[in-house]
């Protein structure tokens, strides 16, 4: 492609970063420099990449990873024309310039091509091409190229449905499978620290790690710490998506496989709504799944695990328990892993102090009635005639919901609510009731059991073939398995804290078909069910919208 054409296809990113910069920095003079910027660094940028390879896919020996990334690619749109539709949540100047913008940002065309062509030039007369081609970070970037581009297309989704499904200037607590949107825009996003509801004792450093962050990406944003927090949220969604393309291409070197792997991660109904609502527990799997790529790495030290241990545990303190299986079924050493614990514990323990100091509304973790006062979120299921219908709302959660989204409970007057609460689960003459599938996701749901049947199937003989080689998905097994026993007795709706095990769920049946990863005869039904997920969870997205709207619609 000539430079024009490249410059000309750099309009395209151009036109909607100027939008969204727009958005946050008002007035002639700012969009008049916005556009100018956005536009020479994207056509500079893709003439880069464009000259780097990165654009030089083998698509005709990959027509199962092309037909992915279209699938991929059909998200973000799908979340723009969603979001579109429901402009009492939606801000559509986020996506276009309204007025006579457009007119003008299309002028600055033409002092902006030859701009861009002439910095192009003169970057490759003095050979920066060249260093920055050679350099590490760059060479990584072309080997994965792929898995970035996933990456980009679901943060792009992400942060498309994170700007209608907050509700920001609303009290959202508890309304949407428990979580507490509002809650934590306040602590993330807000520069004031007063009238904070207490962050509790079980996310000891959270704060710590997450706020400046936030602050550092808000100079960036014109001060605005709300869209900040947006940014990272679904910045961390779409690392994981990339952290599930690094481990299975590392492990199986097929391309389709890793895209495929990725992409049930990031389409999963967990992802698209814990990536797209602020809360913890997306950040709690992008720890956990850094931690796999660890040992996937064989990064075993305490020089490595350590510091990672610490992000585990300070945001989410059961997941450390998730952290131990992996170090010991990689390394079962117990002294290490002796050393892992208390080295991790010491550490956020100071941590927690300092984030007690820092912001006097969190819970201290070394007083032990904080840990105590966790007990009200604790159910004995084995009281009453609730015990049947908790095993199998966890058994579906850990299963099923976190991939293929359920049809949900909406609740108003059986919570005595003013506004409609959803759930995967409700009581009702004492009996606890889960949430089932209607129509379409039904199908969805029946060939997911079917698939997820296949990969334990696979397991089993694995595990009885070759046991040396299978402590890989036994690491997984045993995580989901201490996810079920933990939630079976602790906490409300799953669905929130669905993304601690939906990471090892998708690992565990992506190491299952590993030996079929380039079967071009199931790479059909794969994309096909893909397509059928991607479906059913964006019609739970739009079913919230349009619950929500007479709500929080301005």
């Amino acid at each position: 492609m000539t430079g024009i054409g490249v410059f000309l296809a750099g309009l395209i990113p151009a036109y909607f970063l100027a939008c969204y910069l727009t958005f946050l920095y008002e007035g002639l003079f700012p969009f008049l420099f916005i556009s100018l910027f956005c536009q020479i660094f994207c056509g500079v940028l893709l003439r880069f990449l464009a000259q780097g390879g990165f654009f030089s896919l083998k698509w005709r020996e990959e027509p199962g990873s092309v037909l992915l990334l279209a699938l991929a690619a059909c998200l973000p749109l799908s979340a723009a024309l969603m979001s579109l539709m429901f402009p009492g949540l939606f801000d559509r100047r986020l996506l276009f310039m309204e007025g006579g913008l457009f007119a003008t940002f299309s002028g600055l065309a033409v002092v902006s091509m030859p701009a861009a062509l002439w910095l192009d030039r003169r970057m490759q007369q003095i050979g920066l091409y060249r260093i920055v081609e050679a350099s590490a970070p760059v060479r990584a970037a072309r080997r994965n190229r792929a898995g970035l581009l996933l990456s980009l297309l679901f943060f792009s989704t992400y942060f498309i449905f994170a700007q209608s499904l907050n509700f920001p200037g609303f009290y959202t607590r508890d309304q949407y499978f428990e979580t507490d949107i509002s809650d934590w825009i306040a602590r993330l996003a807000s520069s004031q620290t007063n009238g904070i509801l207490p962050v509790r004792a079980v996310h000891p450093a959270v704060l710590l790690f997450l706020r400046p962050i936030i602050w550092l990406l808000s100079l960036l944003l014109n001060a605005d710490r709300l869209q900040a927090a947006f940014l990272l949220s679904a910045m961390a969604g779409a690392a994981c998506v990339f952290i599930v393309w690094l481990i299975v291409k590392g492990r199986t070197g097929s391309t389709f496989h890793a895209l495929l792997s990725a992409s049930l991660l990031g389409a999963s109904a967990s992802h698209l709504l814990l990536s797209s609502m602020l809360e913890t527990y997306i950040f709690s799997a992008l720890a956990l799944l850094a931690f796999c790529l660890l040992m996937h790495n064989d990064r075993n030290s305490l020089r490595s695990t350590v510091p990672l241990g610490v992000v585990i545990f300070g945001i989410t303190v059961t997941n450390l328990a998730q952290a131990c299986i992996l170090y010991f079924l990689k390394s079962p050493r117990i002294k290490v892993v002796f050393q892992f614990l208390l080295a991790v514990v010491s550490l956020t323990l100071l941590l927690n102090i300092l984030q007690v100091q820092l912001y006097p509304f969190t819970k201290p973790l070394y007083d032990p009635s904080n840990l105590l006062s966790e007990q009200k979120y604790g159910s004995n299921p084995f009281e009453a005639r609730q015990w049947e219908g908790r095993l199998h709302l966890i058994a579906r959660s850990v299963l099923l919901y976190g991939v293929v989204a359920p049809t949900p409970y909406i609740l108003k007057e059986e919570l005595g609510a003013a506004v409609p609460n959803f759930r995967t689960f409700k009581v009702a003459n004492g009996e606890l009731q889960v949430a089932g599938y209607k129509g379409f996701a039904d199908i969805v749901a029946k060939t997911w059991i079917i698939l997820l049947g296949a990969a334990i199937l696979l397991f089993v003989f694995d595990l009885f073939t070759s046991p040396r080689n299978m402590t890989y998905p036994i690491s997984l097994t045993l995580c989901m398995g201490f996810s079920f026993a933990l939630h079976f007795l602790y906490g409300d709706d799953p669905m929130l804290y669905s993304p601690n095990w939906v990471y090892a769920l998708v690992l565990f049946v992506s190491a299952s078909f590993e030996r079929g990863a380039d079967n071009k005869w199931t790479q059909p039904v794969w994309v096909a069910f893909l397509g059928m997920m991607v479906f059913a969870n964006l019609g739970l997205i739009r079913l919230i919208l349009t619950v929500s709207l007479p709500s929080y619609g301005g």
